[in-house]
Formats: C-alpha cells, sequence, structure tokens
C-alpha cells in the first residue's frame, strides 16, 4: 500500500518536532537550514510534513540542535522535558537578576 506523501502522519510529526526543537534553541529557518546544509525552503516544507528527510539531514539535525538522533526521532511524546527545559533556559538567560531571583523563590515556594 503506497502512502501519499502530503498525508504521512509520520512525516507531520517529525516536522512539528523539527519545529518545536528549532524554536526552543531560538533559531530561525534560515539558520539551521543553513547550518546543517539545506535550504530554507527546504526545512520550512519538512517542518510543515511535505518533505522527506534524507538520513544525512536527521543527523546533521539532531548534530545541530545538540541532542541524540534517536531524541530527534522521538516525536510520539506530547511534551519533550529536554526542549522544555532549553526553552526555559533561553528566556531565563535574558532576565535581569531581580527577576531570576523572584523566579527562584516562586520556584522553591512551589517545591513545598
Amino acid at each position: 500500500m503506497k502512502t501519499d506523501i502530503r498525508e504521512n502522519k509520520a512525516l507531520k510529526a517529525l516536522g512539528h518536532r523539527i519545529q518545536t526543537l528549532r524554536k526552543a534553541q531560538g533559531l530561525s529557518q534560515v539558520r539551521l537550514a543553513g547550518e546543517t546544509g539545506m535550504s530554507s525552503r527546504y526545512l520550512g516544507e519538512v517542518e510543515a510534513g511535505k518533505r522527506n528527510l534524507s538520513f544525512g539531514y536527521l543527523d546533521a539535525l539532531a548534530e545541530r540542535l545538540s541532542i541524540p538522533l534517536t531524541e530527534l526521532l522521538d516525536f510520539e511524546k506530547p511534551e519533550d522535558r529536554a526542549a522544555v527545559l532549553r526553552e526555559l533556559n533561553s528566556f531565563l538567560e535574558e532576565l535581569p537578576l531581580s527577576q531570576l531571583l523572584f523566579i527562584r523563590r516562586s520556584l522553591r515556594m512551589l517545591k513545598r
């Protein structure tokens, strides 16, 4: 049975996974595409689930996103802890110390 690539749920899930990880690291499509040797248009179509990827591109994406290839392909989880932590860290890095101290106090209260 042949599956139309436009309707492939796995490709859509993989594309969404790549997009989520890219955004969590604050990368644009243009930058990620350029750093992995593909065009930004091609990466956009991959993220939309409309294009397939070679193993070489999958490996390049995983390497650039600093994650194991298996984590890149683990797109069936509703939330990825590592991606969430990276996204939180990118937000925190931009805050002034006073806000960081407030957040730390708030988190300590939640932990109790």
